[in-house]
């Protein structure tokens, strides 16, 4: 609690420096599931937020500024018969750019969400430093963070299956693993014919324990196809190395299909990923909305998803994903299915509803079920 003192009390600092103004806001969140592996087992987990933020610039354009944002999660399970307490500090990030002739610089410093080109490995916030340099043609991009001091409960990261990190899981505030990641970026934006190219670097080291070093390299690529069809796909081959040992090599590849409309905004997306036996990402990353895991790992997954606004205010969106082993053994493993509706009643009011489903081939065990409600008010 030291640490989450610390902080606030440099975000007042900051604030009472001279600030050209001053802005703050909040949410109310309720997340309402109901969840087990068939009908007959569902079991409530309630969930509700709390957050407020506030941002400050320091000059008048509005480059250069402030902004923090906190968390308070209060969860019910009660498949596991206990209440939950969390705090975070999600954001608390210096803000800063400057335009010159023919080129961007942005600075970004504190606690931050990044993400990896694929969204897969990576996506998660940390502290550390941001630093792009955009160009006419290209932009380049170098981030170097720590997570030592995310709360565990909240931020959820990947060790070598090996390893034996114990969350406090009944914590308000868990010091999570201490890692040091870093990545660097190279793109190519509208490269030819509205085509973007781009290569990416990153790498998470392990800073306490036996060791755990991993390494990827991604070549990312998204544009047009024809129309309103548009395709993105990624490449990524992993290096990771544990206690010292030769590094196992892994690949992470990715290809999407998305199909835009006028008509009531409909969409229409085609999307594959494979991940190789051996490959694990950084950031936990649920393969599939209704389970906790398979992680992306020794499998296949193959997913349609479609959406559309038949009036402004409501969003429907549903879809089927098929899942295949890809690691010891290979085959259909299971299908998920799920569909969702979201109604903004009023600028600052928001509803929703979702269903989704899994069912594994051969264990039972595996499948799940899961209705929610979320409601989200704004101030």
């Amino acid at each position: 609690m030291k640490t989450k003192s610390l902080l606030f009390a440099i975000v007042l600092a900051a604030l009472s420096a001279g600030a050209f103004a001053f802005e703050w806001g909040g949410a109310l969140a309720n997340y309402t599931r109901i969840k087990g592996k068939d009908f007959s087992s569902l079991k409530l987990d309630q969930v509700d937020d709390l957050s407020l933020w506030i941002k400050t610039p320091f000059d008048k354009d509005g480059k250069l500024y402030l902004a923090a944002e906190g968390l308070y999660e209060f969860e019910y399970d009660a498949a596991a018969k206990k209440n939950y307490n969390r705090l975070d500090l999600s954001l608390l990030k210096f803000q800063g750019s400057w335009d010159f002739s023919q080129k961007k610089i942005s600075l970004s410093a504190g606690r931050f969400v990044f993400s990896d080109y694929t969204g897969l490995i990576m996506r998660q916030g940390s502290d550390g430093l941001f630093l792009s340099c955009e160009f006419s043609r290209a932009a380049v991009q170098a981030y170097a963070s720590y997570t030592g001091l995310l709360n565990a409960n909240i931020v959820k990261m990947l060790d070598h299956p090996k390893d034996t990190f114990k969350v406090d899981s009944e914590s308000v505030y868990c010091l999570a693993q201490k890692y040091a990641a870093a990545a660097l970026s190279v793109s190519f934006p509208s490269l030819f014919s509205k085509h973007t190219l781009a290569l990416q670097a990153l790498g998470t080291f392990k800073l306490e324990g036996v060791s755990y070093n991993r390494i990827y390299a991604t070549l990312f690529m998204t544009g047009p196809v024809w129309q309103s069809l548009y395709y993105s796909a990624s490449a990524t081959m992993s290096f990771a190395s544990y206690d010292g040992a030769a590094a196992d090599i892994s690949n992470l590849s990715r290809a999407c299909l998305n199909y835009y409309l006028p008509f009531k905004s409909l969409a229409f997306g085609l999307g594959a990923v494979y991940a190789s036996k051996d490959f694990r990402g950084f950031t936990k990353c649920d393969a599939f909305a209704s389970l906790a895991d398979p992680q992306y790992s020794g499998l296949v997954k193959v997913e349609a998803t479609a959406s559309i606004k038949p009036i402004s205010v409501l969003l429907a969106k549903a879809g089927a994903g098929l899942v295949f082993d890809a690691g010891d053994s290979t085959g259909y493993r299971g299908v998920e299915w799920s569909a969702s509706v979201d109604w903004q009643v009023f600028s600052d009011a928001k509803i929703g509803a979702s269903y989704v489903q899994y069912l594994d081939k051969d264990k039972s065990e595996s499948n799940k079920v899961q209705f929610s409600i979320n409601a989200l008010i704004t101030f």
